[in-house]
């Protein structure tokens, strides 16, 4: 059997060579198409502005907001040198990415603290002491699970928060897998992470607007937060307190209903989290992609004005 196996690869190795360099090809244009459509859909969902020169010479809170942890493959690499979109070079991070940025923090004594403390601090009246940083990962796709996780139970149980799109657990979105409710039950266990909402299916836009950002969709984003408070109690056991806005934009009608309830809030804004924070506005945070790292975490750490 094997003998005639090795007689057919023998025979016919070139058609076995260019299947596979199809096959290749084919895969990556297919992911090419879908982060061609996944830039569409969250072109808006970047950081805005910059750290002024007093906040990079301050102390104070930075909230660090991640999406996809890949691991390093060979494949990785050759979709990378093959496409020259900026989703799939820029949006997410590689294990030993996050690993170097973890280690970058503690090296130069920033904290990493949980964001229950982060408020704790927040509401205080005395200036910091330290710097501090809090991580957040936004969407919730199997790659926190799988290869997040590790780096940070490895680098020492680090606490994060997680904000769920509650409706869309264990789908494809633009080609990436969403984190199952098995998968999210198992990371409850672990006491470092915290979980958040974000939102049960608005996360999408509407002739290129976010969908919280109309008006007239304020009765089905008071149902839709709804549902998802009632998911998260289901499937993890509490109602959260945190929830981040898709593409870090809402009306000021939903940040008033939130306040009313005493729901934190986050945008994706470029700014530290000082004491006396107004916490009934979103907090600010940022959004870790290829240039964020180099012109807005290290200068803070720093304390170094970027050139």
């Amino acid at each position: 059997m094997l003998k005639a196996i090795s007689c057919l690869i023998k025979r016919y190795w070139h058609t076995f060579f260019i299947t596979i360099c199809f096959t290749l090809v084919a895969v990556i244009g297919y992911q090419e198409y879908q982060a061609f459509v996944e830039q569409r859909t969250i072109q808006r969902e970047v950081s805005t502005g910059h750290l002024t020169n007093q906040e990079i010479h301050s102390n104070g809170i930075l909230v660090l907001c991640y999406h996809r942890v890949a691991r390093r493959s060979i494949f990785r690499t050759i979709t990378l040198t093959l496409s020259n979109n900026d989703q799939i070079h820029d949006y997410s991070v590689t294990q030993q990415q996050l690993t170097q940025q973890l280690l970058f923090l503690k090296k130069h004594g920033v904290r990493i603290i949980s964001m229950d403390k982060a408020i704790k601090l927040a509401k205080q009246s005395k200036p910091l002491r330290h710097k501090y940083v809090t991580l957040t990962f936004d969407d919730v796709d199997a790659t926190l699970p799988e290869n997040a996780t590790p780096v940070l139970n490895r680098l020492g149980h680090l606490s994060y928060l997680a904000f769920i799109v509650t409706g869309n657990t264990g789908r494809y979105d633009n080609g990436t897998r969403l984190a199952t409710w098995p998968q999210l039950k198992e990371m409850r266990d672990d006491s470092n992470v915290t979980f958040g909402v974000h939102t049960y299916n608005m996360h999408r836009l509407q002739q290129n607007k976010p969908l919280l950002m109309y008006a007239k969709n304020y009765r089905w984003f008071t149902r839709d937060f709804w549902q998802s408070e009632q998911a998260l109690k289901e499937h993890i056991g509490y109602k959260s307190r945190y929830f981040a806005y898709p593409y870090g934009e809402g009306t000021n009608k939903e940040q008033q209903y939130f306040a009313r309830h005493g729901i934190i809030t986050f945008s994706l804004n470029n700014a530290i989290i000082e004491p006396g924070q107004d916490l009934s506005q979103p907090l600010p945070r940022t959004m870790i992609d290829g240039d964020a790292w180099q012109k807005i975490v290290r200068p803070w750490v720093l304390g170094k004005v970027p050139h």
